[in-house]
């Protein structure tokens, strides 16, 4: 592996001139600089960017942190294309990922914190926002940069990226109301508490009610009490819910009791592919590529503030197909 001792004996001079020339140092004179660069772009010399960084005591990793649960979030569609579009500013950068995931709190806390204490990592991205959230409250004790997937809670000005899940909640329910027609539908959600469920929720509950419809809610969870409270409403003619999971979850037991098909179903992040399923369903698409380029140059917008829309946060925009 070429180093820059190579480049320096290749060019005959000192590594310490080397460096201050590879770095554009302003007491290496232009023209010895543009002699060095050009030879170590010629022999294929690429700068140690983890050592550099760790000699600041940070490593040029980002810490990126899925949500605690039994479900293989890491295979989601959606969190594929969240660290798609991290990389991709990531890489302009020259740094790297670093995933922790975990089926428990306490493992991920124990992850995080290793990543902190062994790995220098100093800057984060969580894919949620939780209240009360102990690795959030790890970071802000340690005074460490990170940014949400997620608005988080009001008593804490956190850096966030999010959509305006309840304005998404509204136009997937009116759409669900006035384009697909549905009279009786249900909403189905997870049993976690997400913030961005109960918003998306309270969408629904609004346009519910200007149809002058009771909303039906259906949390899902042990199969056999989702096929109980399906066999209790065999009214429902649509399904409104929080993730494409949730929705076809529910679909697929509401067909095994009904024998239904081409059930209108709308839900969000656009994450299956076509032809999985046939339901008639229609995705709210929340663009997460752009909300983690997003999250990731608000994760350095203390170098660069100009890159910075708005101070804390940036909203991105949602669309349905």
């Amino acid at each position: 592996m070429l180093t820059i001792r190579d480049i320096a004996a290749k060019a005959g001079v000192s590594v310490s001139t080397a460096s201050r020339a590879l770095n554009n140092n302003p007491r290496i004179s232009q023209a010895t600089r543009e002699r060095i660069q050009k030879l170590a772009a010629a022999e294929g010399y690429l700068p140690n960017y983890n050592a550099k960084n760790l000699t600041a005591g940070e490593a040029n990793a980002v810490g990126v942190v899925f949500p605690n649960t039994e479900r293989v979030l890491s295979e989601n569609p959606f969190y594929i294309d969240l660290l798609r579009g991290i990389n991709t500013q990531l890489v302009q950068r020259h740094y790297v990922l670093s995933v922790a995931i975990s089926s428990t709190a306490e493992e991920l806390l124990a992850n995080v914190k290793s990543m902190v204490a062994q790995g220098k990592i100093k800057r984060f991205i969580l894919f949620y926002a939780h209240q009360d959230d102990p690795i959030a409250d790890y970071l802000r004790q340690q005074h460490l940069r990170f940014v949400t997937i997620g608005q988080p809670d009001q008593h804490h000005n956190d850096f966030f990226v999010d959509n305006d899940n309840l304005q998404a909640g509204i136009g997937a329910a009116t759409y669900l109301f006035d384009q697909l027609n549905v009279k009786h539908p249900v909403f189905v959600e997870s049993g976690h508490h997400w913030a961005y469920e109960q918003q998306r929720r309270e969408g629904y509950d609004r346009v519910a009610a200007r149809f002058n419809v009771e909303p039906l809610v259906c949390k899902l969870g042990e199969p056999n009490r989702v096929r109980a409270f399906i066999k209790q409403h065999p009214e429902i003619d649509g399904i409104m819910a929080t993730d494409d999971f949730n929705g076809i979850e529910f679909y697929r037991l509401f067909r095994e009791k009904y024998g239904v098909s081409q059930f209108p179903v709308v839900s969000f992040n656009h994450s299956l592919p076509e032809g999985l399923t046939d339901a008639d369903l229609h995705s709210v698409d929340l663009f997460p590529e752009k909300m983690g380029s997003a999250a990731a140059v608000l994760l350095f917008s203390d170098k660069e503030p100009l890159e910075t829309p708005t101070p804390g946060q940036i909203r991105i925009p949602y669309a349905i197909n």
